[in-house]
Formats: structure tokens, sequence, C-alpha cells
């Protein structure tokens, strides 16, 4: 690949009237360009435009040689691997970040008129649903595959994220939980909290039970939750810190939530409990990406793939939000490399995908609103 200028145009809403200082050739300059959100609004913002090679160039809209990335995880703060990637092949990159249903359906509406070359998106949920929708592009790239991936190389997993047991510190023993049915125990009447049956997570996570277990055993997983009356909460972050102040003893969420609170507080009364070890294992969700179909650069952007599944690149991705790198080599957060290793009940994103709306029905049914 020939070099060229390099530059990073990270598309990330920083607040209504936000200005980013840019250094670029011994000058402080502005880029001032327009954030296309998931839906196609536009909305004025500054972008962050990132020096390599001395040079600074902005524009406002993508050109034919940028390589033009759609990423639910912008609001991350993981600019780095792009960085290197920028700086290390003279390739020009733009991300533009949305809510990860927002960017499929963007994807959808713009067919082949899309500007985007890669979607970077979370769940595995959007994973099956743009590649049954026809928005990707099989690609192979060989030894750098993790083993969280498309078997036909439609995408490609980018980090993990477990959906596990939360308790209290101070209140609930280690063991007293240690299974999804267990939250169904009467002990925990009036002391349980869960996010909006709406949550992806929470569908993905009963869309994958579905699968695996059946119709009759989930639903019967369920019914005892809801019998337990628990507190239906906005986010993870609000279980969390309902178990924190006392409201609820025990709850569900994605672990990284925690690490994150721990990174803040590290004597923050919250842990967790890896689910169902003496069972199946823990249920495990992903990020993941792939190239978009039509792009007119997919081989810079399967290079893209191969270059943020290096070690070196997982471990900002899976550090930076306290999730789990797909592969070997790359190390987790201290906060959450604290918990220690942990079976995994292996990802059955097909499986899960064809259950998603059954999932949904169900939920409904129950009273997981």
């Amino acid at each position: 690949m020939l070099r060229k200028t390099a530059t990073l145009a990270i598309a990330a809403v920083l607040g209504t009237g936000a200005a980013a200082g840019i250094a670029a050739c011994g000058e402080d300059r502005e880029g001032d360009v327009q954030f296309e959100d998931g839906t196609g609004t536009e909305t004025a913002t500054t972008l962050v435009v990132l020096a390599f090679a001395g040079v600074i160039v902005a524009t406002s809209g993508s050109s034919s040689d940028e390589l033009v990335i759609y990423s639910a995880r912008s609001h991350y703060g993981e600019e780095e691997p792009f960085e290197r990637f920028a700086k290390d092949t003279g390739t020009d990159l733009r991300l533009r970040g949305g809510d990860a249903s927002e960017l499929y359906e963007r994807l959808k509406t713009e067919g082949d008129n899309t500007p985007a070359d890669v979607l970077i998106t979370v769940d595995a949920a959007n994973l099956w649903r743009a590649k049954q929708a026809g928005l990707l592009e099989p690609v192979q790239i060989g030894d750098a595959a993790p083993a969280v991936s498309d078997p036909d190389g439609t995408w490609y997993g980018l980090t993990l994220r477990a959906r596990t047991i939360m308790r209290s510190t101070e209140r609930v023993k280690g063991g007293e939980v240690s299974t999804y049915e267990g939250l169904g125990d009467p002990r925990w009447k009036g002391r349980l909290c869960l996010r909006s049956g709406t949550s992806e997570y929470n569908v993905s996570l009963v869309a994958d039970r579905l699968a695996k277990d059946g119709r009759s055993a989930t639903e019967r997983m369920l019914r005892r939750w809801m019998a337990n009356d628990p507190d239906i909460l906005g986010s993870d972050t609000d279980v969390l810190d309902a178990i924190a102040d006392g409201d609820c003893d025990v709850g569900l969420a994605n672990s990284y939530y925690l690490g994150r609170e721990l990174e803040e507080d590290p004597d923050f009364p919250v842990t967790l409990e890896w689910a169902d070890q003496q069972g199946r294992g823990t249920h495990v969700n992903l990020s993941g990406l792939g190239v978009v179909r039509g792009s007119d650069q997919p081989e810079t952007a399967r290079e893209l793939i191969e270059f943020l599944l290096e070690p070196g690149q997982q471990e900002v991705f899976a550090q930076n939000n306290h999730e789990f790198p797909v592969v070997e080599g790359a190390k987790p957060s201290k906060e959450i490399a604290q918990f220690g290793d942990f079976k995994q009940d292996p990802i059955d994103v097909d499986g899960a995908g064809a259950h998603l709306k059954e999932a949904l029905n169900l939920m409904d049914e129950v009273g997981w609103g």
C-alpha cells in the first residue's frame, strides 16, 4: 500500500458546542465537521482529528480513499488502535458512531450507496441480523481469525462480555447464589434487581437459553424470577448502584459494568459470581466486526480487521472497557482479572438469533417489562 498522509477522523459527539484543539505542523488548527448518527441525521459537532506524519487533513464529508467505519463502540473511547493503523499504513480512516440498532437500520437504508466499509457492532443479535440482511461481505483473514467468528467469515469477534450474577459484598455471602436458576429462589423475593426486559443483553440471554434449554425450562426459570418481584431498572449501572445502595441484594449485569465501577472505586460494595460453573458455564456475548457488502476497499477493510485482532490492539479494546479479548496473549483489565478464569457457555450466534422474537414474546408473557 502506498503511504499517504495519514489522518484519523473520529466522529464522536463531544457535546454541544465542544471544540478540540489540534496540533499539526507546529500550528494549532481546528477541525469542524458534521457528525452523522446511526439514523442518518446530521448534527453539528466538533470532530477530533488526530495528527499522523505531522500533517492534518480534515474534511466534512467522506472521500473515496477514506476507509469509513460505522462503529457502535465509538463512545468507548478506543481511538488508539485506529491511530496506530492509520500511522502504520498511511490509510485515512473515518469513524461514524451510533447505536447498534441505528447503524443496522442505516446500512439497510443506504444499501449499495452506503459509504461504510466496516461495521463494528455490539451484541451477537446485531451481528446475526446484519448477516441475515446481507449487509456484510464474507472475507477470510487466515491465522488472525479468533475462535469466536462466523464460519463463513461474515463477521469476526472483537471482544467478549459476560452476563452474570452480581451480589452485595455486605449482605450476601459467596456461593449463596451461583446459578441463573438460583435467582428464582424464594430467599431473593424483594431482593432481586433486573434490567428492563427490552434490553438487548437480556433478550440475547433469553434467546440463548431458548436455543439450548428449550421453551419449558426457560419459561419456568423466568417465571420464578418474576415471582420474586424484582425491581426493574433502566440499565446495568442502575442494577449495580441499587445493590450498592441496599435497594436489592442480587442481580444480573454485564461484567464490564462492574469493572468500570471498580476502576473508579476499588471499594465498591458489589462483586460478581461466575454463574453455572458446575453446569454449562456463564453466558457470554460479544462485540464483532465485518466488511460491509459493496465496500470499494475490501482489501484495506480486511487488513484493518486483521490489525484490530492482534494481541496489542486486543488489550486496548478489552482493558479500556473491561471486557475479555478474543485472542490468546491479550489480557483483560486488572479489575476483571482479579475474578479469575471461568467456564464460558459456548456462544451460538445462529441458534440464539433464530429465537430472538420468541424471547421477546416470552419475556412479555411472564411480565418482564
